[in-house]
Formats: structure tokens, C-alpha cells, sequence
């Protein structure tokens, strides 16, 4: 068992390997709708922030196709892509990962926790071997889609090309958060976040849910957060549950990066395709799909986040989408809308979803 840590050189290197199964997943059709988490019920047309959790690993039919049958959706054959982009966000800027002191265990708990769920949820494509060499510490992981081939010692950082977080961030393509009570409440104190829509893990890191959740309209004064802090410090720890939440990008471009960190590399996406006129059916409805458990060893839980995306037009296609699309955010109110970042475009998205003509704004 290597007890030095591997240099970090060929570190973001991703060389799936020639097998019959990895060629079979990385040859799927690239379809963005089809396993897209629609976020509303049949006949919602109002949206209001809300405690909407269930069960997780239930899978959900949709028009286009399915979600929700694992815990970590890959993305099929843009898994790479994605996890290149994480890579790259990791390489350059290593402060997106946050570990604040205590929450070592609670790392490797959960990097043990999401390799054991991904060996079952995907045997063809990743293993893990336990007991290695008769060491019930010791650990082979291996991922076939990134080439991924890994031995470590549970709670041996040196056996680890980096910290456990951050290695499971750039095997995973969800954002990993963790929280953990202190002074009676849930404080955010470590996390591998790549894919933040336009917030920074530098700066909420250490804070509670109420600091953090405070700038969201009708969320906090309405008892939400506090209902949701009573969830997570109840949430036990045999059951996994989930929730959906949605935005319009800030770039209407397939950027997963559009963290505060990375404003100068995006802010101006939007500006740039309005002016060419391609703003409004490039707009990136952006589903984030939040996975909350309580990991086993520490007690620590998880808020994790996988983000998918898919253009208006992309949307639609589906016309039972577009319209309910069009009806929710035509009705949302003017202080969500601004919360969000899209006030200005929603006449626009709107007629575009309801297949209407409508000229662009003037930009002078």
C-alpha cells in the first residue's frame, strides 16, 4: 500500500478506458432534456421557495425521459466534459475547496460513502475493492470512464494525490457541501464547489443557514429556513432524501461555472449574446438537484448539488414545458424575479416560450 503522496502531475488527466461498457456510455446520444429533474408538478403555474424534499433514489418519469434513479447522476456521455471543466476550475482556483478544522473525518466519510454508492449504482464502470491486502482500511477505487485508478488508507491523506474532498470533487460532477451544528445551529463548514450559481464558497464557508439563506426573498421571514434546519438536524441516517431547485443562468451559454470567483470569465456572456441577438434561446434553465444525508461515521450531513442545465430552446421542444415555463415566470414576483437575475429578460423568455415574435430590447 503507497503511503507517499503521488506528485500532481497528469493529476486532471482523464483517459477513459477501451471497454466495451465505457464505449457503450460515452456513445449515448446527447440529449439535455432526458434527464433533466423537472422541477414542477403537473398544472403548478405560481412558484414559491418551499421545504419540497422526498425520497431520494426513486426514479421520476418526465415527457423527455427520466431522473432520479442514483444519487449521482454522471451525465452520460458529457460525463467527461463536465468533470474536465471541475478539473479545470480545481486546478486553477484550489480555494474552492473549504475544510474547516474538525471536519477532516467528516471528508472522509463522505468520499467513502459516495465511492460505495457509485460501485453499486454503476458495477460496469466503477469498482471498489475493500479489505485490500487483508486491511480493513484499505481501498482500491477505480473509475473506467476517467481512468481513475486509486489506492488509499482511510483517513491517510497521504495516500491521496490530495485531501479526500477534493479528490471525490473531481471524481463526482455535483458540488459537495457539508454542515454541522454548532451553537444550536447548522453551519456550512466544508465544501468542494466548482458549478456555484453566482455565489462564492470562500466567503458563505463557516456560516449558518440563516446568514447564508438571508438575502433570499420570503424565505427566511416566512419560517422556511428554520424549517429547514429542523429537517436536516432530525434527518436520520438510513434514509437519503432530495429536492429540486431552478434559476435561468446568468450566461446563456453551457458554462457550469458561473461561481462568483469566475464573474470576469462570465459576466459578460449575457450582454455579448443579446447584442447578437442570441440571448433568449441559448437562456440555460438551470436545475439544481440537492441530495441531503447524514454520513454514518461522523454525523455529519451532506447538502450536495448537481447541476443540469438545458437551453429555452431545448425547453421548447417539449410545448407542455415551454407553457408551463412561460405561466411560472411571467406570474413570478418582481423580488424572486430580482433575486434570481432575470427580471429584465422575462417578457422575452416568455413570448419565446409561448412561440411568439418579440423584438430585443434596444441596448442604447
Amino acid at each position: 500500500m503507497t503511503t507517499t503522496r503521488e506528485p500532481r502531475t497528469d493529476f486532471s488527466t482523464i483517459a477513459p478506458l477501451d471497454t466495451a461498457s465505457v464505449r457503450a456510455y460515452l456513445g449515448q446520444p446527447i440529449d439535455h432534456m432526458a434527464g433533466l429533474p423537472w422541477p414542477f408538478p403537473d398544472g403548478y403555474s405560481a412558484f414559491r421557495y418551499s421545504v419540497n424534499v422526498d425520497q431520494a433514489r426513486v426514479p421520476r418519469q418526465t415527457l423527455a425521459g427520466e431522473w432520479g434513479r442514483h444519487i449521482v447522476d454522471l451525465g452520460g456521455a458529457e460525463y467527461p466534459l463536465i468533470m474536465a471543466e471541475r478539473r479545470a476550475v480545481l486546478d486553477a482556483d484550489p480555494a474552492r475547496v473549504k475544510v474547516l478544522p474538525g471536519m477532516e473525518v467528516a471528508c472522509w466519510d463522505l468520499l467513502l460513502y459516495y465511492v460505495r454508492d457509485l460501485s453499486l449504482s454503476y458495477p460496469e464502470l466503477m469498482h471498489l475493492e475493500e479489505n485490500v491486502e487483508g486491511r480493513a482500511d484499505a481501498f482500491r477505487w477505480r473509475n473506467d470512464l476517467l481512468g481513475t485508478d486509486q489506492s488509499f488508507v482511510l483517513g491517510e491523506e497521504s495516500t491521496l494525490p490530495c485531501g479526500p474532498l477534493e479528490f471525490l470533487a473531481r471524481e463526482v460532477p455535483d458540488d459537495l457541501l457539508m454542515v454541522r451544528e454548532r451553537d444550536g445551529k447548522l453551519h456550512f463548514d466544508a465544501g468542494a464547489v466548482t458549478f456555484a450559481a453566482a455565489w462564492s464558497v470562500s466567503f458563505d464557508v463557516g456560516m449558518d443557514m440563516y446568514e447564508i439563506h438571508g438575502p433570499v426573498p420570503r424565505m427566511t421571514g416566512s419560517g422556511m429556513t428554520a424549517r429547514a434546519e429542523q429537517f436536516l438536524k432530525r434527518l436520520p441516517a438510513d434514509q437519503v432524501f432530495r429536492r429540486v431547485n431552478w434559476n435561468i443562468a446568468a450566461s446563456p451559454t453551457r458554462k457550469f461555472d458561473i461561481a462568483l470567483e469566475s464573474l470576469p470569465d462570465w459576466g459578460g456572456d449575457m450582454d455579448q449574446a443579446r447584442a447578437a441577438g442570441e440571448a433568449i434561446e441559448n437562456c440555460q434553465f438551470r436545475i439544481e438537484l440537492e441530495h441531503f444525508i447524514r454520513l454514518p461515521m461522523s454525523g455529519a450531513v451532506t447538502f450536495n448539488i448537481r447541476t443540469f442545465m438545458a437551453s429555452l430552446a431545448e425547453v421548447r421542444a417539449y410545448p407542455a414545458y415551454a407553457g408551463q415555463l412561460a405561466d411560472i415566470l411571467a406570474e413570478l414576483p418582481e423580488d424572486l424575479a430580482t433575486y434570481k437575475g432575470f427580471v429584465d429578460l422575462i417578457p422575452e423568455m416568455v413570448a419565446y416560450l409561448r412561440d411568439s415574435d418579440v423584438a430585443p430590447p434596444s441596448l442604447d
